[in-house]
C-alpha cells in the first residue's frame, strides 16, 4: 500500500481557485476606484451654460382598488334550549287526623227475668198389670210375629229348584215401638238358602208396637221359620 507524504507540490483544481480568488479581487477595487471618481466628478460645479434640467418623469400610479367588504359573518346559531328539568314530586297531602272515637258508655244489662217454662202434664198412673197378664199378652204378640214372618216369606228360586225345605231358628229383638233392632240365626237349617230367606224375611216385616200391658223395654222373640219348595 503506497501513500504519497509530505508533498509540496500543489494540484491543478487548488491553483484555479487561486487565480479565481485573485481575479475576483482586482476586479472588486477596480469598481471601487471606478465609483468614487464618478462621485466626486458629480459634485464638482461645472459651467452653466452646460447646465440642463434634468426631466423627470413621473409615472402616476392608480390607487389600488378598494377591498370589497368583507361577507357579514353568519349570526351564531343559539345553543338548543336545556331540557326542562321534570317537575318535583308534590308533598303527599297531610294524613287525615283520625277523629278520637267516643267513649262507649257502659250499658246497665237488663235484669233478665226468668219466666218459668210451663211443666207438661204428668203422664196418667199406668195400669198396675200382673206378670201373668204380661205374659199372656208377650205370647199374643209373639204369635202376632211369627205369623207376619211366615207370611212375608218367600222362597228364592234356587230353593224351588232344588227341592229343599229346611226349619230356621232365628232370634229377633224388637222395641216397644215395633222398630226391629236386629235378627241372628241361632239354629241353622242345613241349607244356607232357607237361612238367607228366613234373615230376608224378618227384615222385610213390620211388626206393631208392643200393648200396653207388655213391658216397656226391647223383648227378643225366638221364632222357628218353616220354608219348603212348592
Amino acid at each position: 500500500m503506497s501513500a504519497v507524504i509530505g508533498t509540496n507540490r500543489a494540484s491543478p483544481i487548488m491553483q484555479e481557485c487561486d487565480l479565481f480568488g485573485r481575479a475576483l479581487g482586482v476586479a472588486l477595487v477596480l469598481e471601487i476606484i471606478a465609483v468614487i471618481g464618478f462621485v466626486h466628478f458629480t459634485n464638482q460645479a461645472g459651467p452653466v451654460a452646460n447646465h440642463r434640467p434634468r426631466i423627470m418623469k413621473i409615472q402616476m400610479i392608480a390607487p389600488p382598488p378598494k377591498p370589497k367588504p368583507l361577507p357579514k359573518p353568519p349570526k351564531p346559531i343559539p345553543p338548543p334550549p336545556l331540557p326542562l328539568a321534570p317537575p318535583k314530586p308534590l308533598p303527599p297531602p297531610p294524613k287525615p287526623i283520625p277523629k278520637p272515637r267516643p267513649i262507649p258508655h257502659p250499658v246497665k244489662p237488663i235484669p233478665h227475668i226468668a219466666v218459668p217454662k210451663p211443666q207438661p202434664p204428668p203422664p196418667p198412673p199406668q195400669p198396675v198389670v200382673s206378670a201373668a197378664q204380661q205374659e199372656n199378652a208377650t205370647e199374643r204378640y209373639a204369635a202376632l210375629v211369627h205369623q207376619s214372618v211366615q207370611n212375608d216369606l218367600r222362597v228364592p228360586q234356587l230353593v224351588e229348584m232344588m227341592h229343599l225345605r229346611g226349619i230356621t231358628t232365628v232370634a229377633i229383638d224388637i222395641a216397644p215401638s215395633g222398630a226391629l233392632l236386629g235378627v241372628s240365626v241361632i239354629r241353622s237349617s242345613g241349607a244356607p238358602p232357607i237361612d238367607k230367606a228366613a234373615l230376608a224375611s224378618v227384615r222385610a216385616t213390620r211388626f206393631p208396637p208392643f200393648s200396653p200391658k207388655m213391658p216397656h223395654h226391647p223383648i227378643t222373640f225366638t221364632l222357628q221359620v218353616k220354608l219348603r219348595a212348592g
